[in-house]
């Protein structure tokens, strides 16, 4: 018995040694990094500059800058300037700076670019995470389409616009024989926020026994407001316009 156990410390103390010899050296230094993987920018007119969370594994009694880069290439689409990433004393967060300029994007309506930005530094490690930007144009549109498809008694359905600010009516929809029928029409609608009104004169709203109908303000890519169906006497949907 006494053999066995004399073995079975021996071996006790190599596993004991072997796991010492092999444990992960603690990390000391300092190492800065963004903190999320993806982010979406719509670009207003006046441009914007968009700030992005960053992490940093030690604190400064100073605050600090680094630097910052494209991943692999400037996008296509331009119109878009790195800024840097600074850190405040004694924090372990910071924010990295990404300019966009509306004027230089080159891109259409509802069209889209990405880019990918890292952070970079000659004295301190940077993380390999990279922040994936899906940037676009915010849609300015004031140019609207008016759409209605209307059950068999359109003559029971009306439709107006009201400006919020004024209160005063800017459209309503002329008045429609029965039948089911698409009707649309070009609006302008200055900037500005607004309210759709829909009502039907029998008050059941845009249904008869097979048809139930609806209507679409839309704008470009954009849908300011959609409505109609069962509603009873009336229906509103409130919208606003490049706001």
């Amino acid at each position: 018995m006494k053999k066995y156990l004399i073995a079975l410390t021996v071996a006790a103390a190599v596993l004991i040694t072997g796991c010492e010899n092999h444990e992960q050296p603690i990390y000391d230094g300092t190492a800065v990094g963004l903190s999320v993987s993806s982010a979406q920018v719509s670009v207003p007119s006046e441009g914007t500059t968009e700030s992005f969370p960053v992490t940093i594994t030690s604190p400064s009694s100073e605050a600090r800058t680094f630097g910052l880069a494209f991943a692999d290439e400037a996008p296509a689409g331009g119109g878009v300037s790195l800024g840097t990433i600074t850190v405040p004393a004694d924090s372990y967060e910071g924010t990295a700076t990404v300019s966009f300029d509306f004027d230089a994007i080159n891109l259409g309506d509802g069209e889209t670019d990405s880019f990918g930005i890292k952070a970079t530094s000659d004295n301190t490690d940077v993380f390999g995470t990279v922040l994936e930007i899906e940037y676009f144009k915010e849609v300015v549109c004031n140019d609207a389409t008016f759409t209605i498809n209307t059950d068999s008694f359109a003559s029971e359905t009306g439709f107006f616009i009201t400006d919020d600010a004024t209160g005063s009516v800017v459209y309503t929809m002329p008045a429609l024989g029965n039948g089911v029928q698409t009707y649309t029409e070009d609006i302008f609608l200055a900037d500005g926020c607004y309210t759709a009104t829909i009502t039907d004169s029998f008050g059941d709203g845009q249904v008869d026994n097979t048809t139930t109908g609806n209507y679409t303000i839309t704008c470009s890519i954009l849908t300011f407001a959609s409505g109609g169906g069962v509603f009873g006497a009336s229906q509103t949907r409130q919208f606003c316009v490049n706001q």
